[in-house]
C-alpha cells in the first residue's frame, strides 16, 4: 500500500439539487461547461489533477500546498466573476475544502483521512468561500497575500479528533487582517487564468498581472502598464561571439528559450523575444529600451562557442538608472547548455530577489529536450522556417525536425513544428517535398499525435485552430489556455486565444487578451487589428471595428488578415449605412477571395472560415454581407430560388434523418442549420455550407427530390419517408 503526503482540494456546488430540479438540462450543461472551461484548466495550470468527479463535486490533488490555495482562490474568484453577469437562480457557486496530509495512493484514486478532512472541511465552507485546516494555514500564511480567520475546533463527521479550521479572507485588508509577505492584489479572472505556469516553484513575490481596461489603444496600455507591480524584464538578443558566424542559429534559439523560461517563474513580467528582436545588431540605451518596452530591468549578454566550449555572459541593469545590477560568466560544454539557461534562470531570479525553490528543465515542461544533438537540429530547423525561406529551404527545415524527432522521439516541440509545416505546406513546397495535399495532411494529425504525448505551445496553438474549424470553439478555449501558461511570454499564444473567444461568442474576454499580447509585444500587426476588429463587431460596435480593421495592410503579402479582415470590414460599413465604404471595400475583398481559389466571392465561402458557437454571431456578419451586396451562393448555382428551402424547412427534413443518394457526404452528428444553410463540421477537415433546393422533377425511386449546393458540389438526394 503507497502512501504519500498531499494537498487535496475538495470542491462541490451550492444548491445543486435545487437547480436540478428546476432545470435539468439547464443545470447539467452551465456545471459541465464551468468544469471544463474552467476548473479543468485552472487545476492543471496550478499542478494540480482531478483524481474524483461526483455530480456535482470534484477532489484534486496537489503537490504543493501553495498551489492548492492559490488554485481556490482563482477557482472562486472567477466563478463570483462569471456569476455577477448571470440570474440568481443560474448561478454555479461552491464551497472548497483544503487540507494537507498523509492519502494511500491506489492507481488513479486517493483515500485515507487526507482526503476525508479536506471533504468535511469544505461542508464548513460558505458559498463562494473557503475553509482550510490549521495545517494548510500554517504552511501558506508567510508565502501567499491572503489572510486567515480562525473558525476554531471543529468536529468533523467520521473523523476521530477535532480539526482546526480556518477561513480564507479574499479580501485581508477589508477583512482588517494584516496582508502576508506579498502585498500585490490578485487580478481578475479573465486575465489571471492566463498567466504563468510553474517552471520553478511559487516564490516568495508571487505577484499577477493587474487588470486594464479596454479598448486596445497604445495610451491605455502604456497607463496599464504603469499599474503592473510586478518587476518586469526584456532579454535582450545574445551577440554570438563564435567565430562560425553561422552558429547565430544557436545564440537565436537559447535567447528565445531564457526569454520563455523566465516567463514562466511567477511575479516576473517578461517581453516576448519578438519585441525584443528589433534591438538585433542595434546600439542601444538601456532607458531607451526600458521606455520604449515598459519594462524596468533589460538583460543582455553573449554566448561564444569553440567545439564542444561554451562561455555564456550576461548582464542585468536597471534600466531605470542604467546601472547595473548582477553581472556573471558561465563556463561549460554544449551538452550543459540546458543546465547552464537554469543557472542563468535562478541567478537572475536571485538578484532580483525572487527565491526559487525548485527547478524544471525545458524537457519537464513544454514538450522539449535535454539531448543537445536534437535541441541544435531543431534551432537549425526553427532559423530557416521562420525566415521567408523558398520551397527547398522549407524542406531543409522539414529535414531538421525531422532529425531532431529522431534523435528524441519525445521532443514534443519538435513534432508539433512538423504539423506545423505541412499544415503551412502549398503546391511549391509540397513538390519540394514530395508530398501530395493529402499526403500533407495526413502528416499534420500524424505529427499532432506524436506532440500530444508531450504538448508544447506551439502544438496548441494548431490544436486550437483545427478546433475552431471543427466548429468546437468551447475545446478550442481551453486548449489556447494551456498554451498561454506554458509561455506568458509568447503574443502567439493570445492572440490564439483571442481567436477562439471570438469565435466562442466572448468577445469581451477576446478583447482583454489582445491587450495581453500588445503587453507582452508592443507594436500591433494585422493580425491582432483583424481579432480586435472581430472583438469589436462582435459587440455590435461597428465603428470601434471600422477603427481596427481600417489599419490592415491590404498591400502585405500575407493573405489572411485581408480574406478574413475584409469581410468584417464590409459588414461592419453595411450595418452602418455607408455605401461608398461598402463599395470602395467591396471589390477588394471580391479579389482577395477570388484569389483564394475557394469557389468565388459569395457567403458559402465565409461560412466556411467564419465557424461561430452562437447563431447569431454569423448571423451579424451574414447580415451585413447581405446589405453589402455579396452573393450567397457561386454565380454557377442556377436553381430557382423559389424552390430554395428555409432554414426551418431543411432542419425539418434533414436533421435526424436517413437520406439515399448524395447523402453521404452528410455526418449528421455534427450537422446543423444557420440562418437558410445546411452545415457540416467534417472532422480533421473543417466547416462547410451549403444551401437546399427541391427539384421539381426528383422522384423517391431516383433519389433526387433534393439538390444540395456547396461551394464546388452539388449532391442529389432523397429522405427516407
Amino acid at each position: 500500500m503507497d502512501r504519500k503526503l498531499s494537498a487535496i482540494l475538495a470542491a462541490d456546488v451550492v444548491g445543486y439539487s435545487a437547480q436540478m430540479e428546476r432545470d435539468e438540462a439547464g443545470t447539467f450543461e452551465r456545471l459541465r461547461a464551468r468544469r471544463k472551461e474552467l476548473f479543468e484548466p485552472e487545476i492543471a495550470r496550478h499542478h494540480g489533477h482531478i483524481f474524483k468527479l461526483m455530480g456535482d463535486g470534484l477532489l484534486a490533488e496537489f503537490g504543493s500546498v501553495v498551489d492548492a490555495v492559490e488554485c481556490a482562490v482563482s477557482l472562486q474568484q472567477a466563478l463570483a466573476e462569471r456569476n455577477a453577469s448571470v440570474s440568481e437562480d443560474h448561478r454555479i457557486r461552491v464551497r472548497i475544502g483544503i487540507n494537507l496530509g498523509e492519502v494511500i495512493v491506489e492507481g488513479e484514486d486517493r483515500y485515507g483521512e487526507g482526503v476525508n478532512v479536506a471533504a468535511r472541511l469544505q461542508q464548513l465552507a460558505e458559498p463562494g468561500g473557503i475553509c482550510v485546516s490549521a495545517k494548510v494555514a500554517k504552511e501558506v500564511e508567510k508565502k501567499l497575500a491572503f489572510g486567515f480567520e480562525p473558525m476554531g475546533q471543529q468536529k468533523l463527521k467520521n473523523i476521530a479528533e477535532p480539526v482546526e479550521a480556518f477561513r480564507v479572507l479574499l479580501d485581508p485588508a477589508v477583512a482588517g487582517k494584516p496582508m502576508a509577505v506579498n502585498r500585490h492584489p490578485r487580478f481578475r479572472r479573465n486575465l489571471a487564468v492566463a498567466i504563468g505556469v510553474l517552471v520553478v516553484a511559487v516564490c516568495l513575490a508571487a505577484a499577477w498581472w493587474r487588470p486594464w481596461e479596454p479598448p486596445l489603444r497604445p495610451t491605455a496600455l502604456t497607463a496599464n502598464a504603469k499599474a503592473d507591480t510586478r518587476p518586469s524584464l526584456v532579454v535582450l538578443p545574445f551577440d554570438n561571439l563564435s567565430d562560425d558566424k553561422a552558429q547565430g542559429y544557436l545564440v537565436d534559439g537559447f535567447t528565445e528559450d531564457l526569454t520563455t523560461e523566465l516567463a514562466r517563474v511567477p511575479g516576473l513580467f517578461v517581453v516576448s523575444r519578438n519585441a525584443a528582436s528589433t534591438y538585433k545588431d542595434k546600439e542601444t540605451k538601456a532607458a531607451d529600451v526600458a521606455a520604449a518596452l515598459g519594462v524596468r530591468y533589460i538583460l543582455e549578454g553573449s554566448i561564444r562557442r569553440v567545439g564542444d566550449d561554451m562561455r555564456i555572459n550576461a548582464q542585468l541593469i536597471d534600466g531605470s538608472t542604467t546601472g547595473h545590477l548582477w553581472a556573471e560568466r558561465f563556463d561549460g560544454q554544449w551538452t550543459d547548455v540546458f543546465a547552464l539557461q537554469d543557472k542563468v534562470v535562478v541567478s537572475i531570479a536571485g538578484a532580483l530577489k525572487l527565491r526559487l525553490v525548485s527547478a524544471q528543465g525545458k524537457a519537464d515542461v513544454a514538450g522539449g529536450t535535454r539531448n543537445p544533438a536534437a535541441y541544435e537540429a531543431y534551432l537549425q530547423g526553427m532559423e530557416i522556417y521562420n525566415r521567408r525561406n523558398t520551397p527547398d529551404e522549407f524542406a531543409q527545415a522539414v529535414r531538421f525536425f525531422q532529425q531532431a524527432l529522431e534523435l528524441d522521439p519525445n521532443f514534443g516541440a519538435a513534432a508539433a513544428s512538423l504539423a506545423w509545416a505541412f499544415w503551412d505546406m502549398d503546391g511549391p513546397r509540397g513538390q519540394a517535398l514530395t508530398v501530395s495535399d493529402i499526403g500533407a495532411l495526413y502528416n499534420v494529425y500524424k505529427y499532432l499525435g506524436e506532440a500530444a504525448k508531450h504538448p508544447s505551445p506551439s502544438y496548441y496553438q494548431l490544436v486550437a485552430s483545427l478546433l475552431v474549424r471543427e466548429h468546437r470553439s468551447d475545446e478550442a478555449v481551453a486548449v489556447m489556455f494551456k498554451a498561454v501558461a506554458l509561455d506568458p511570454s509568447d503574443p502567439l499564444n493570445y492572440v490564439g486565444l483571442a481567436e477562439a473567444l471570438n469565435f466562442n461568442g466572448r468577445p469581451d474576454e477576446a478583447r482583454d487578451y489582445l491587450v495581453a499580447a500588445n503587453r507582452v509585444d508592443p507594436g500591433s500587426n494585422d493580425h491582432r487589428h483583424y481579432q480586435a476588429g472581430l472583438a469589436e463587431f462582435g459587440q455590435g460596435r461597428f465603428e470601434e471595428a471600422v477603427d481596427y480593421l481600417e489599419r490592415i495592410d491590404l498591400q502585405s503579402p500575407d493573405p489572411w488578415p485581408k480574406f478574413y479582415g475584409l469581410q468584417v470590414l464590409v459588414s461592419a460599413y453595411a450595418h452602418l449605412g455607408r455605401s461608398d465604404q461598402v463599395a470602395a471595400y467591396r471589390d477588394r475583398l471580391r479579389n482577395v477571395m477570388l484569389e483564394r481559389k475557394d469557389g468565388g466571392a459569395n457567403q458559402l465561402v465565409t461560412q466556411r472560415y467564419f465557424v461561430f458557437k452562437n447563431p447569431a454571431d454569423i448571423g451579424r456578419l451574414l447580415d451585413g454581407l447581405d446589405k453589402a451586396g455579396l452573393p450567397e451562393l457561386p454565380e454557377a448555382v442556377d436553381l430557382d430560388a423559389k424552390d430554395r428551402l428555409t432554414g426551418s424547412e431543411i432542419r425539418s427534413l434533414i436533421l435526424g434523418r436517413d437520406l439515399r443518394g448524395g447523402g453521404a457526404w452528410i455526418d449528421k452528428s455534427t450537422s446543423w442549420v444557420q440562418q437558410n444553410f445546411l452545415c457540416d463540421a467534417i472532422p480533421k477537415v473543417q466547416t462547410t455550407c451549403g444551401a437546399i433546393f427541391r427539384n421539381p422533377a426528383g422522384t423517391p425511386e431516383r433519389r433526387n427530390e433534393y439538390t444540395a449546393v456547396f461551394r464546388f458540389d452539388r449532391f442529389e438526394f432523397s429522405p427516407v419517408k
